[in-house]
């Protein structure tokens, strides 16, 4: 599994959700699931790190894109750490698989979730979005990472979008019917069928 698989799994769970509810009722769900899956994240950072400031935060992120797939740089201010993101390969799979009218509610819980579920010291605004049609992301964490630690540490938890895209699965899969997640499911392995392996085959 990639990013891509992950962005369109995504919308796809967004967008059956959209079409099976009225508008109020399917964005309480599309929010309930992406919090719910973004704190269990956010937690098992937490869990793996010492201090829980901005410096664990970002060593204990569990997520590695391919080189190109992501373009970003981080701003280390007096009081602050900014990260604009130039590139997004979430966005770039939902340009590439139609499916732009629902990747952005990712891009609108997803992040403050993250930090709510490793519960630091520090909050979270994101004031733009490319998801948003905003020409870059800009997140802004209210405390100060060091940068020399930040850049000389290797991720220490890495975990494969197969278990991400299951997990965000499992967590869709707690608040949908049966009947919907196996349209999701259908779905996607129409997209994806040729690519799916053993491992993925919840997803078949």
């Amino acid at each position: 599994m990639e990013i891509r698989q992950h962005a369109v799994l995504y919308a796809l769970i967004a967008k059956e959700v959209s079409d099976a509810f009225e508008k109020e009722e399917a964005e309480d769900l599309i929010r309930k699931i992406t919090t719910e899956y973004g704190r269990q994240r956010g937690k098992r950072m937490a869990d793996h790190s010492l201090k829980k400031d901005m410096n664990d935060f970002f060593i204990n992120g569990e997520w590695k894109g391919k080189d190109g797939e992501n373009i970003s740089k981080l701003f280390f201010n007096s009081d602050s750490t900014e990260s604009h993101v130039y590139k997004c390969a979430w966005y770039d799979a939902w340009k590439q698989y139609g499916l732009l009218e629902y990747g952005p509610y990712y891009c609108r819980y997803i992040d403050k979730a993250i930090c709510e579920g490793f519960n630091g010291s520090f909050d979270l605004e994101a004031p733009s979005a490319i998801g948003l049609g905003d020409e870059e992301c800009i997140f802004i964490w209210s405390e100060k990472a060091d940068p020399e630690l930040v850049d000389s540490s290797e991720k220490k938890y890495i975990l494969s979008f197969d278990f991400h895209c299951k997990e965000l699965y499992e967590c869709a899969g707690r608040s949908l019917s049966d009947d919907l997640m196996k349209k999701i499911k259908d779905e996607f392995a129409k997209i994806f069928k040729d690519e799916l392996s053993l491992d993925e085959s919840y997803l078949r």
